[in-house]
This record gives structure tokens, C-alpha cells and sequence, in this order.
């Protein structure tokens, strides 16, 4: 792995900020200062930086079942931040949401403070069909129902991607597939045919689901054990 790489992955900074910083003779390899940012390291090197032994710490990935009222952001002046749910997450990183929930939603949430993991991420999920579950505070009736799957069709004939589909799975309660990109439609729709939703949580996103993780838990997961 070459230096400017290896620091900038150990420390909290850019590879320019890390290639400034070789240069200026402030790292070293096994005892030599190195000023070359492009130099190749061993995995058993032993590299210093301003006085200080570093490695590159392993990111974290994580999977959790967003409560309701909490927000994806890591501060916001109304909501909490789901962060305040990982409870041995890194206070000096940075995290980043590969996918995003509303504070009204709850559901399956990804994060991590892999920033290229979560870009690489992102793009993959919004290729991916969900299934939402929309709970109804009153029975749906058969009208409703076809009203809505009749609204669906129709929004579904202008778009690209995934097509909502909806499917009755008891009588106060709607499974939903489609874009995650299309959840401001989808409760567009169900307003308009009158159905008052309770709770419209995200269950699961292409081939990765909740399990049977409760609201408010979360799994730390190896990046190759994410598979959507």
C-alpha cells in the first residue's frame, strides 16, 4: 500500500493532506523518515506520524431498526440522531447514511463511517425494489384498495425502475414495493383514497431485511456480510 494512502486511512484527513504531510518529514517507516507519499509499505511496517504509532482502524458497518422520531442526520434541533443509538460507535469519526428515513418512518437503516463504501452503497440501494409495511388506524376497505393499486398503476407507467406494487396483507395493513425514491408518491396516494396511515415502515431493501432485530437494536456487520 503506498504511504499517502496508508495515512490517510489511519488519521482523519485527505490523501493531498496526507501527501503535504510526508513531504514535510513528519512520518516514518520502521525508524526512516519517509518523504516520498508514493512509497510502497509492508503490512508489518511500523509507521510514525508527528511522534505517534497509527494503524488504519477497522470501519464500522452497521444495520439498524430506526425508531420512529428519531432523524438520519448526526445532529438536528428537533429529532435525535439514530446515532445516539449505536452505543460504542467511534466519536471521533464520521458517519454517513447509505440510506435515509424520514423522522415519521421507521425501519431498516445503513450506516457507516466508510464514506466511499456508503457513495458505492447508496447508488446500489436506489436501484433496489423495498417493501414497506403501511398500517392502517382503520380497516382498508376493498374500494380503498382498488383505488390505490389503481393510482399505483397509473404512476407507475411514467417512471423508470422498480414498479409500486401493493398487496393486502390484513385488513388494516399494506405491503408496499417500490423505489425507496418514490415514498413521497406512495403517501400521496394513500392519502388520496382516504386511508389514514399509522406507521409506513421499511422492512427490507432488495435482498437485505430487519430479521427479527427489534425497534431500536442494531447489527455491526463486516462489509462483505451486506448483501442487497
Amino acid at each position: 500500500m503506498r504511504l499517502s494512502k496508508f495515512l490517510s486511512l489511519s488519521v482523519a484527513m485527505s490523501r493531498n493532506q496526507a501527501k503535504f504531510f510526508i513531504r514535510k518529514g513528519r512520518v516514518s517507516v520502521d525508524g526512516d523518515v519517509i518523504t516520498d507519499p508514493n512509497s510502497e509499505i509492508a503490512d508489518t511496517s511500523l509507521v510514525i506520524f508527528d511522534g505517534k504509532p497509527i494503524s488504519i482502524a477497522a470501519y464500522h458497518y452497521v444495520l439498524l431498526h430506526k425508531p420512529a422520531s428519531y432523524i438520519c442526520k448526526t445532529k438536528d434541533t428537533q429529532y435525535t440522531s439514530v446515532l445516539e443509538l449505536v452505543k460504542n460507535r467511534s466519536e471521533d469519526r464520521y458517519y454517513y447514511f447509505a440510506n435515509v428515513l424520514g423522522a415519521e418512518l421507521t425501519g431498516l437503516v445503513l450506516l457507516s463511517d466508510d464514506a466511499h463504501w456508503t457513495t458505492r452503497m447508496q447508488r446500489k440501494l436506489s436501484k433496489k425494489s423495498c417493501v414497506y409495511q403501511a398500517k392502517s388506524k382503520n380497516i382498508i376497505s376493498d374500494v380503498q384498495l382498488r383505488q390505490a393499486k389503481e393510482a399505483c398503476l397509473v404512476f407507475s407507467e411514467n417512471q423508470i425502475g422498480p414498479k409500486i406494487n401493493i398487496q393486502e396483507q390484513d385488513e388494516k395493513t399494506l405491503l408496499l414495493s417500490m423505489n425507496q425514491t418514490h415514498i413521497s408518491e406512495i403517501k400521496d396516494i394513500l392519502s388520496s383514497v382516504d386511508l389514514d396511515i399509522e406507521t409506513l415502515h421499511l422492512e427490507q431493501i432488495g435482498r437485505l431485511s430487519l430479521g427479527d432485530l427489534t425497534e431500536g437494536d442494531y447489527l455491526e456487520l463486516a462489509e462483505n456480510e451486506i448483501k442487497v
